[in-house]
This record gives structure tokens, C-alpha cells and sequence, in this order.
């Protein structure tokens, strides 16, 4: 499993754009490579993308925490680069273009889950390793 910190409120790396926000993508093996949530600003998230040599057509899923916008603001942006996503996988409090709405614990894949969502306000993906349970969430909210 490999987590890269796309979009944070702070940048590891000088040539990396901090903003208020979240995105990171998720690599774990056998699986489609999932975009976590989408970071406030669509051109820092590219930006940031393209910094790091990722390319925004290798990614196939989406994975939205919850609707706060430092979370989908970058969404639109995005989709125009990439616009054949297969799935957004959306708490229920969302509604959005091929979305896998999520209001119950799921496996989305093979050792990838989706909590449900928390409180109707928000989902967290886990992510089972050899080493353990790994939890990536999006704020914590609930």
C-alpha cells in the first residue's frame, strides 16, 4: 500500500502548494487507484498532481469523505482532466455524476472499505495490510 499526500494545510516539499484542504491517492495492491478526496482548489490539486509525476488519467475511483469544500473543491477541475472516472464513492449526504453512495459499512474492493457513513456527515476508507489496519480519513468530524 502506498498513501501520497497530494493536498494538505502543509507541504513536506517547497515546490509543493500548501492550501486549506485534503487530497492524497491511495495504492494498495490489486486495486484501482483511488483519489481521496479533492483538496479545496482544482489548479493547486493538478498543480501538486503533476509535481509529484502523477498523472490525474492514471487514477480510477474517487473517494469523497464529505462535503465540506476544502474536500471537493477540486472535484470539477479534476473531472475536466480525467473525466472517465468509473466510480465516486460518496457518503449519502452527496449526490454526484457515477456515484456509489455509501450510507453502510462496505468493502469496495478487495481489502479496501468504506466505514459508512459516520453521523450522516462523513465516510473514512480503511484499508487492510499485512501490517495491519490502515484508516485514511478526511476530518474526523464525527
Amino acid at each position: 500500500m502506498k498513501v501520497t499526500i497530494i493536498y494538505d494545510n502543509t507541504a513536506a516539499r517547497y515546490d509543493l502548494q500548501a492550501d486549506w484542504g485534503f487530497a492524497a491517492l491511495v495504492e494498495v495492491r490489486d486495486a484501482p487507484k483511488i483519489l481521496f478526496d479533492t483538496g479545496a482548489n482544482g489548479r493547486i490539486l493538478l498543480s501538486n498532481m503533476k509535481k509529484l509525476d502523477i498523472d490525474p488519467k492514471s487514477i480510477d475511483e474517487i473517494f469523497i469523505s464529505h462535503a465540506h469544500f476544502d474536500h471537493i473543491g477540486g472535484l470539477s477541475e479534476f473531472l475536466k482532466v480525467n473525466p472517465k472516472i468509473d466510480k465516486i464513492y460518496v457518503p449519502s449526504s452527496l449526490g454526484f455524476k457515477n456515484e456509489v453512495i455509501l450510507k453502510e459499512p462496505r468493502e469496495v474492493h478487495e481489502n479496501v472499505f468504506s466505514t459508512g457513513e459516520l453521523d450522516g456527515i462523513e465516510q473514512s476508507m480503511a484499508v487492510k495490510t499485512d501490517k495491519g489496519i490502515v484508516l485514511i480519513v478526511g476530518c474526523s468530524h464525527p
